[in-house]
């Protein structure tokens, strides 16, 4: 909250409306890594900021830097002006918009204006495609913006129920596994988001009983067991490359957990815990002291530490490990909030890219432990905690305390990935926070711990469950399914 209000919002232009969070205005890092986790902190901590300042950079940023019909350009925010890259670069930045920036709003607010956005974007990317292949034209020989493709096209198909998004994955998918025992060299960013992005793809395939289906999947199987054979050291975490060790490609990756997410996907599509196993084991390793405060990215950045723990979490959601529950506890309090001073008073993170995804993945870890709940409105001095109970996990209980008398509702997450997504199934992706106890909007659930025990639905619960505290006071509540 303090980081949003101190140092955030301040930052928005107040003649442009655009958010040059690290001086800047462009699409390949500010508007792909700066603003999605604008939306998201005020998402958590600051509704009506989404809906005012944060929401009007959006409406900015169409107004201002649309070029080639809806595919922005960079804006340069102090001399009023377009900056024109050429078309790849056009692609690329574009891409990075959608895939980092606007997946992961949408995948928190649904269909909403950054839905219009990400679909109208996707839309021009496709007409505007240039590159010829047997398949159909493509918009990109990039490894990773055509990973990035796989991931937006495969949500867009869902979400909308047109044809032609799965029809240019499927164009892209084909145009890889078509080459000669395909296996993509990179396993970090830059490269490796054709791993998830195909695993997506894979999984839509098998939810809608695509013809397709069978034939991905013993070529996915194939990139799978050749990384896990290549590209894994003997803790099962992944290299940077997935071969060469010379220098920086003889490092760890810290996009190991984005990777591994594409495997969990495969499994629940197939129906058989083929990977689950390697996973697992993975995440049990790091207990070991090598993974204890490890330089992911050099200079002990910020960035390196705050991806490995994303993807740890998303894993973690799939697959509770409690050594891996440890590891991403420990390292998030030294690697990632690195303070020790009082909320209050402790030193704030910038705007940048990298400090960014911090807060982007402090979001992601704190609500993991509310298992999603939300305390609107936030406030200094409120604490929120949350644990599953009941036989099948299907209740949850609450610890609410305040220093300070306080009064508002706890929202309670939905199934988004049916809700918002069109999933059948809440498929293992990358950017999304990801879904800890949800409630179903029809069902009934009782609650206790207010002053009095009463019911209900799961829609009222996403509303918003109203509550008051005293100062000092500490409640205990109890939601299980009717």
């Amino acid at each position: 909250q303090r980081w949003l209000h101190e140092k955030a919002l301040p930052v928005i232009d107040p003649q442009t409306g655009l958010y040059p969070a690290d001086g800047k205005w462009n699409y390949r890092d500010t508007a792909a890594d700066c603003y999605p986790f604008l939306c998201w902190a005020a998402f958590v901590v600051d509704k009506d900021a989404l809906d005012g300042p944060v929401r009007n950079v959006l409406h900015a940023e169409q107004k201002l830097c649309n070029h080639l019909d809806r595919i922005p350009v960079p804006y340069d925010w102090q001399n009023k002006t377009k900056v024109v890259p050429d078309y790849d670069e056009l692609i690329f930045q574009a891409s990075e918009y959608v895939k980092d920036g606007l997946i992961a709003i949408v995948e928190v607010t649904g269909k909403d204006e950054w839905f219009d956005r990400m679909l109208a974007i996707e839309e021009d990317i496709w007409k505007h495609a240039r590159y010829d292949t047997p398949y159909g034209k493509i918009p990109s020989k990039n490894v990773e913006v055509n990973g990035e493709q796989l991931q937006a096209l495969a949500r867009l198909y869902t979400m909308t129920g047109k044809d032609e998004f799965l029809t240019w994955a499927e164009r892209l998918a084909d145009y890889y596994f078509d080459q000669p025992d395909f296996v993509p060299e990179r396993l970090r960013d830059h490269g490796c988001e054709i791993i998830g992005g195909l695993g997506l793809l894979y999984a839509v395939e098998v939810q809608e009983n695509r013809p397709k289906a069978k034939v991905y999947e013993s070529k996915l199987k194939h990139v799978f067991d050749t990384i896990l054979a290549k590209g894994c050291n003997e803790d099962g975490m992944m290299y940077n490359h997935l071969t060469a060790r010379d220098g920086g490609n003889g490092k760890l990756s810290d996009g190991w957990g984005y990777n591994y997410v594409g495997y969990l996907c495969y499994d629940m599509a197939t129906g058989r815990p083929v990977h689950r196993t390697q996973v697992e084991r993975t995440l049990k390793n790091l207990a070991k002291p090598a993974y204890d405060n490890y330089n992911w990215e050099g200079n002990y950045s910020i960035d390196g530490f705050a991806d490995s723990i994303e993807g740890a979490i998303y894993l973690l959601n799939r697959v509770p490990v409690e050594e891996g529950f440890a590891w991403v506890d420990r390292e998030m309090a030294r690697s990632v909030t690195r303070s020790g001073d009082p909320l209050e008073t402790a030193e704030l993170w910038g705007t940048m890219k990298l400090e960014s995804n911090g807060v982007r993945t402090v979001l992601m870890h704190a609500l993991m432990h509310t298992q999603g709940v939300i305390a609107r409105p936030w406030q200094k001095g409120l604490q929120l905690g949350a644990v599953r109970v009941g036989p099948a996990s299907d209740g949850i209980i609450i610890v609410v305390r305040s220093d300070q008398s306080w009064s508002g509702t706890l929202c309670f997450d939905i199934p988004r990935h049916r809700e918002y997504m069109g999933f059948a199934q809440d498929w293992p992706r990358m950017n999304t926070l990801p879904e800890w106890f949800t409630v179903e909007p029809a069902q009934k659930y009782t609650v206790e711990g207010l002053n009095e025990a009463t019911t209900a639905t799961g829609r009222s619960l996403h509303k918003g469950l109203p509550m008051t505290l005293e100062v000092g006071q500490e409640r205990h509540l109890t939601i299980r399914p009717l």
